[in-house]
């Protein structure tokens, strides 16, 4: 029995520890990572290492000469190694690296003597010529802050770099990191702590004068800016998109890279570039070589607090179509003949049409954009909506709002109402419209009105006669089914007798005005 009770005990032991070892579901991340798989679906980037990596720290900052810069603490070949006497660790230092034909990295070299110091070195920009360097330095009483510097490119002097100058743009108990510079060279992208922004480091711009100053930094709000740190910013060849790392939006962990438009409104609404490229590390420093390779910093691999470069490949999937649905919003009935634009975010109309007869309407759509849809339908409410492209994952559907009747001294005026084809069944969406006059008469219980359904021209006098008398007939029906008295209803088939438009060889437009059903009130 004792024996029997011990192996029950080790079982429940067993158990209870397999139990334990069980992931924990984090639902915030699991709903987090679901919205990011969402926008970013299509995005794919392929990342490899760059020979450079080494055991300790390296991150990819800009091109020059044909030569990407670089930044790493690894030990400096000829030179003396300084180190960060807080942190103990050598500190960052400014590389060149070869880049060959597949975007490998390899025989780094100490960049330049002229801005080298013995302190830590931050990632450096230039301007589109090439003849102006923008670079950060920390200093050895405040090792936390660094200092913006500027310099010239004189190739007739020893060191390359002359007129070195300090740019002063704030106290110096604050940082200034990961200068950029813009394409046009007039502007000059930072990060900085210095108060008045969203919290952490935030991303400013600046303008860069005819003189080499600096105008007054703007920050660049809250759509790009949070609480967190934000860093790295990076500009695409075609001014469209600003790329930068973050710790704040929809984040999976540490710095991810983010993406925002740059419309003539400013910026847009940041995407997380997905699981492919992020992780639950720091992920910084993204540079774009063209619209699908490039390079990136990660910790993901290394050891703590260093960073290794990779190299990615973006593959695209092909154009995805998902189906956007217009529904009515109190009873969800599929609105067909529904008029639709979808613009993305730069003006490019990407669906105009209507939808069909289940109230479908297909849009080609991308990951990271931002859409704006506009709807109209004769009855409803028209609608401008904005949606991302998660919002278009799977099947989707908007909802509209009726509108409500015109009331008259003579008739109720509401949109038009929907036949099938040569029949006298009125359509779903129809009936919504109907109720529209249901209510109009509960409100006005003294009110009787008369129904007159006329066609368009085409078929045959005694045809069109007999199919508009069906018609009539049938809304004079829903009506009562819907407990309106017969008393208060009459109905007449009008045909082609009253065409509003008399036209020879008429539009499919003209027809549906002559197609119609008048609701007038009886004196």
């Amino acid at each position: 029995m004792k024996k029997k009770f011990l192996i029950l005990a080790f079982s429940l032991l067993l158990f209870k520890t397999a139990e334990a070892q069980e992931p924990i579901r984090n639902k915030k991340l699991d709903s987090i990572n679901d919205i990011i798989n969402k926008n970013s679906k299509g995005l794919r980037f392929i990342l490899n290492e760059v020979s450079v990596n080494s055991e300790l720290s390296e991150i990819g900052t800009s091109f020059f000469k044909n030569k990407f810069i670089i930044l790493s603490n690894k030990k400096r070949r000829h030179y003396e190694t300084t180190v960060n006497e807080d942190t103990k660790t050598p500190n960052n230092n400014l590389y060149c690296v070869n880049v060959d034909s597949t975007g490998n990295l390899t025989f780094p070299l100490l960049f330049a003597s002229a801005i080298d110091s013995k302190d830590n070195e931050g990632t450096i920009a230039f301007t589109p010529d090439e003849n102006k360097v923008f670079f950060t330095q920390s200093t050895k009483e405040n090792p936390n802050v660094y200092k913006l510097y500027t310099a010239d490119l004189d190739m007739k002097s020893d060191k390359y770099w002359t007129n070195i100058t300090e740019l002063k743009l704030m106290d110096d108990q604050y940082s200034i990191e990961t200068p950029f510079v813009s394409n046009d060279g007039k502007k000059l992208y930072f990060s900085s702590n210095i108060p008045g922004g969203a919290g952490g480091f935030d991303l400013y711009e600046v303008a860069i004068l005819e003189n080499g100053s600096l105008g007054v930094p703007m920050n660049l709000g809250s759509k790009i800016n949070t609480k967190e740190d934000e860093k790295f910013p990076f500009i695409s060849n075609d001014n469209n998109y600003l790329f930068f790392s973050s710790k704040g939006h929809t984040n999976m962990g540490g710095f991810d890279v983010f993406r925002s438009s740059i419309t003539d409104d400013g910026y847009h609404t940041a995407f997380n570039l997905g699981a492919t490229l992020n992780s639950r590390k720091d992920d910084l420093a993204f540079v774009m070589v063209n619209d699908t390779r490039g390079y990136v910093s990660s910790d993901n691999t290394a050891t703590d607090g260093n960073y290794d470069i990779f190299r990615y490949n973006l593959k695209m999937a092909p154009n995805t179509v998902s189906k956007l649905t217009i529904k009515e919003k109190l009873t969800g009935t599929p609105l067909p003949n529904t008029k639709i634009i979808v613009k993305n975010e730069f003006g490019r109309i990407l669906a105009n049409g209507k939808t069909d007869d289940k109230g479908n309407i297909s849009v080609i759509y991308n990951p990271l954009t931002i859409y704006n849809v506009s709807i109209e339908k004769d009855g409803y409410e028209p609608l401008t909506k904005q949606l991302t492209s998660g919002d278009f994952y799977g099947d989707s559907s908007i909802e509209l709002n009726q509108s409500k009747p015109v009331v008259t001294e003579t008739e109720i005026q509401i949109e038009n109402i929907y036949f099938d084809f040569n029949k006298a069944t009125i359509k779903q969406e129809s009936k919504l419209s109907l109720n529209k006059v249901i209510t109009v008469l509960n409100e006005n219980p003294n009110m009787s009105i008369s129904i007159f359904a006329h066609t368009d021209s085409k078929g045959s006098d005694e045809y069109n006669k007999v199919l508009s008398e069906k018609r009539a007939k049938s809304t004079f029906d829903y009506l009562v089914s819907k407990g309106i008295s017969k008393d208060r209803l009459k109905y007449m088939g009008m045909g082609e007798m009253e065409l509003k438009v008399k036209c020879t060889t008429c539009t499919s437009e003209e027809d549906q005005l002559n197609r119609r059903t008048e609701f007038k009130i009886n004196k």
